[in-house]
């Protein structure tokens, strides 16, 4: 099964395999996603914002350390934690 990934920023739409993190994904398709800590959910630089196909029941332990109750509400998560599992549109 493909999936697909619009970024809304750059109007960009790539198609992958699910199951690989959003952050290595864009890496592979040249879109630049901001990383300090290197893809390590250490510092939250990363963060994104799901804006169609929010697939929340699966935030990691670091994206709660990272991002506030509000932030989670309003789609954001990281994505070095975000494993792509379905259509998304996505803002960076």
């Amino acid at each position: 099964m493909i999936v697909k990934i619009h970024f809304k920023k750059s109007n960009k739409t790539i198609e992958v395999f699910p199951g690989n993190t959003l952050l290595s994904v864009a890496r592979d398709h040249h879109i630049f996603i901001p990383s300090p800590c290197g893809g390590n959910a250490r510092c939250g630089g990363c963060r994104i914002r799901v804006l169609q196909g929010k697939d929340l029941e699966d935030i990691s332990a670091e994206e709660y350390l990272k991002l506030s109750d509000e932030q989670i509400e309003k789609g954001f998560r990281l994505a070095c934690s975000y494993v792509i599992k379905e259509d998304i549109e996505v803002d960076i």
